[in-house]
């Protein structure tokens, strides 16, 4: 079954309408109106990018937060010739905030949307506050299958991409909404311990109450999936957001930076090249690696997998302060029934980026 237009835009909004009770009101450095950008479509496929935005602007504007007008968004990008929409650099959130008072910007990144029974999907989104210097102030993800848990007799079994597609759009519109009214993103989810880097090296030196400044480069991509590299650098984004001792830059200013100062790592992140960046962006460290393998399957047989390597480079001694090697199999630790096999890349590598982000924070379990 195909996912047209018409029938998305019914199901997801059918499936988003807010419940009673509202929290407070945004109030500090929280944003108060908000532009949502396209969505990225980095899944290398066909996916309802227009509907999907649409379904974020409703769900921000139903709960009373206030959303830039399409008239006005796209006035100004037109003005300013804007080109990229997965971020915003310092000059255009700028412009964006004197120009049309929003003090915040959305952008949402579709990874992978299966229809093959049973269906997948995987996303992820970020707020990023452009009342200063662009900084991502939330961020989350939401990557999930039709038979994720099946349940006695396969019950539970969704076999409706569009009911899917929903559900992890509930859960990211819940959590932003969570964030811009209250500060609060909601309850972490759990991680299994097997998602854990199988050898890291670790000399970070976060003092309790100071906040670091921290720069996500494009992870180089060596394995056959597209975009895996941008994937991980999302991921990274969106995990070390979530710790208080980091100020995480927003992608966006990085990318100008490295394509004005026309920097390609092929290779992966240098020390020159991480010198020359946490200098750009004012980052006290530089955090890039590596994709080898993002391997996802369709339909109900396969196995997935992940592995990749990351460094972080310290601008003051310009060293490497982490390094560390991950790699994970869907099946690892599985034994009976299926319970707790990934059923996609995305389900381990948010996992697996977590908890390297914890070590890299000092918050080691």
């Amino acid at each position: 079954m195909r996912l047209t237009r018409a029938t998305v835009a019914c199901t997801l909004l059918v499936a988003l309408l807010p419940g009673a009770g509202a929290g407070p009101e945004a109030a500090g450095e929280r944003p108060t109106r908000v532009a949502v950008f396209p969505v990225e479509n980095l899944s290398g496929g066909s996916v309802p990018a227009v509907e999907i935005r649409q379904v974020l602007i409703d769900r921000l504007a139903a709960e009373g937060i206030g959303v830039l007008d399409d008239g006005t968004l796209e006035a100004f990008m037109t003005r300013h010739r804007v080109r990229y929409t997965a971020g915003i650099d310092a000059a255009t959130a700028q412009a964006l905030r004197q120009e049309t008072g929003a003090d915040g910007v959305v952008f949402a990144s579709i990874e992978l949307l299966s229809e093959l029974a049973p269906p997948k999907v995987a996303l992820t989104a970020r707020l990023v506050s452009v009342a200063a210097a662009p900084v991502v102030v939330w961020a989350d993800d939401a990557g999930m299958a039709g038979d994720d848990a099946p349940g006695w007799l396969a019950l539970n079994l969704v076999d409706d991409p569009q009911v899917l597609l929903a559900r992890a759009l509930d859960r990211l519109a819940g959590s932003l909404v969570s964030y811009v009214k209250t500060g609060e993103a909601g309850p972490a989810r759990e991680v299994a311990s097997k998602f854990r880097p199988k050898s890291a090296y670790r000399s970070v030196a976060v003092e309790p109450g100071k906040v670091y400044s921290i720069a996500v480069v494009p992870f180089v991509n060596l394995s056959d999936r597209r975009n895996a590299g941008d994937i991980l650098a999302l991921l990274f984004t969106r995990h070390l957001s979530a710790f208080p001792q980091f100020r995480v830059v927003e992608p966006g200013v990085t990318r100008r930076q490295l394509l004005d100062a026309r920097i390609i790592m092929d290779g992966g992140l240098s020390l020159s090249d991480a010198d020359t960046v946490a200098a750009l962006v004012e980052a006290d460290y530089v955090l890039g690696g590596r994709v080898l393998r993002y391997a996802d399957y369709e339909g109900a047989e396969g196995n997935t997998g992940v592995e990749f390597s990351v460094v972080v480079i310290e601008r003051k001694s310009r060293r490497v302060v982490w390094s560390s090697n991950s790699y994970n199999s869907g099946g690892d630790g599985v034994r009976y029934f299926g319970r707790g096999r990934s059923r996609t890349a995305h389900t381990m590598a948010t996992q697996m980026a977590r908890l390297a982000a914890e070590m890299i924070a000092g918050r080691e379990r």
